[in-house]
């Protein structure tokens, strides 16, 4: 058992992936009873950066899929030059379903740990209320729909909000629309690309990071306050490697 379960048990699920079997321990836990006080975040997904918050910090994008492409392209050349169901064909499926199966597990890893570092360190957290399936379904680009596959925002949420519950952190969804066009300084609408990773306000003359933009609108729509004038601050980025090696507990973010 490599972590242990509290709460009552409601069940057993034993489950196969390629050779490995494992014990799943549904629990029911009791939420935490008081929301907490202090900090609050707004936080933009993408594809460029996993990643931006309303904090300055940005989330490298892990590609894990991307990463593995190659590999797998090449095991699956393998496997259609087989015989089906032969020895060889069974082996070369088998890497396949273990290439797999590591993605997935190096997803979980770094989304369980970036989601805990949120819930740890902020009493609320501001989220875009997605519809992720329509994301990818939007367009004929199958490069887009694999990206936004790899990116796995909905395991993110998902992460963050079960997470949240437990801890007595509050999850806002806020509605997705303008956040990225309009200007978080002054209100106004500016039109951009999605090649546009700059936001330039010719109304108020506010430039920013064109997701840092967004992260700070979601913050003041989640937090429901008023325009102000933002702070101008320098963005600090957060490796891959460097969320991979938090633990459980995290500490605060570094930057590098």
């Amino acid at each position: 058992m490599h972590r242990p379960y509290t709460g009552k048990v409601k069940g057993v699920l034993i489950t196969r992936s390629g050779d490995r079997w494992y014990v799943i321990v549904p629990a029911e836990q009791d939420a935490s009873g008081s929301k907490r006080e202090g900090r609050s975040v707004g936080i933009d997904v993408g594809l460029n950066s996993f990643a931006v918050d309303s904090d300055s910090a940005v989330i490298e994008n892990p590609r894990f899929y991307g990463r593995s492409l190659n590999t797998i392209k090449k095991i699956q050349r393998s496997i259609v030059r087989k015989k089906r169901f032969s020895q060889n064909w069974k082996k070369a499926k088998s890497r396949l379903e273990k290439v797999y199966d590591h993605i997935t597990n190096q997803k979980k890893d770094f989304l369980h740990k970036l989601s805990r570092q949120y819930v740890d360190t902020h009493a609320t957290i501001c989220v875009e209320d997605l519809d992720i399936k329509g994301l990818k379904e939007k367009g004929n680009s199958t490069g887009l729909h694999r990206s936004i596959h790899d990116a796995s925002w909905g395991r993110f949420y998902s992460y963050l909000a079960y997470k949240a519950e437990s801890a007595g952190t509050e999850l806002v969804k806020v509605d997705p629309r303008n956040t990225s066009q309009m200007c978080s300084n002054c209100g106004s609408i500016v039109k951009k690309t999605l090649s546009e990773r700059v936001h330039e306000c010719p109304y108020c003359g506010f430039v920013a990071d064109r997701d840092y933009n967004a992260a700070v609108n979601i913050h003041r729509v989640g937090m429901e306050q008023p325009f102000e004038p933002v702070e101008t601050i320098p963005l600090h980025r957060i490796s891959v490697m460097q969320v991979l090696s938090m633990k459980q507990e995290a500490t605060p973010f570094r930057a590098w």
